[in-house]
């Protein structure tokens, strides 16, 4: 079998769950842990707490799941002031990477009525050129001044 057909087959198993309104608190943790522990050097917990609790409430989020396990999550929200829908955080289990699990999210999670934006943290290697196969192209720099020492290049 082809690596093209090992991929579609793994693809053809997972599920795809979209969220949008209010969740439990398992359901906010769940998708929290597994988001957190690939975006640790962006953002604080507490942000990324708040940052899901919007999405989920304002916004939209979508998992990927593969055997009643959540594999890889993607949260966004329509911003107003841009006319677009916004990723804010998308992460997929080091395991499943690579087998275009984040680029059915991506697609699933932008309504198909708008356009889409996503700011993308220095250090994050590979995702521009995810971000660039998807059709995205670099617009902007962004400079952000954090105030405190805990802070993370997201908070």
């Amino acid at each position: 079998m082809s690596d093209l057909t090992d991929e579609l087959d793994d693809l053809d198993e997972v599920e795809y769950r979209t969220i949008e309104g209010d969740v439990s608190e398992d359901t906010l943790e769940l998708y929290l842990d597994l988001l957190h522990t690939y975006l640790t050097k962006f953002i604080s917990r507490e942000a990324l707490r708040s940052d899901l609790q919007y999405c989920f409430q304002n916004g939209r989020v979508v998992g990927a799941y593969l055997e009643s396990e959540l594999i890889a999550a993607v949260a966004g929200v329509y911003t107003p002031f841009f006319d677009k829908f916004h990723i804010a955080h998308i992460a997929v289990v080091e395991d499943h990477q690579g087998r275009g699990i984040g680029k059915e999210l991506t697609k699933k999670v932008i309504p198909d009525d708008t356009g889409a934006s996503v700011h993308l943290n220095i250090g994050n290697p590979g995702i521009e050129e995810f971000y660039e196969k998807m059709g995205f192209e670099a617009t902007h720099t962004r400079f952000k001044r954090s105030t405190g020492e805990d802070k993370k290049p997201s908070d």
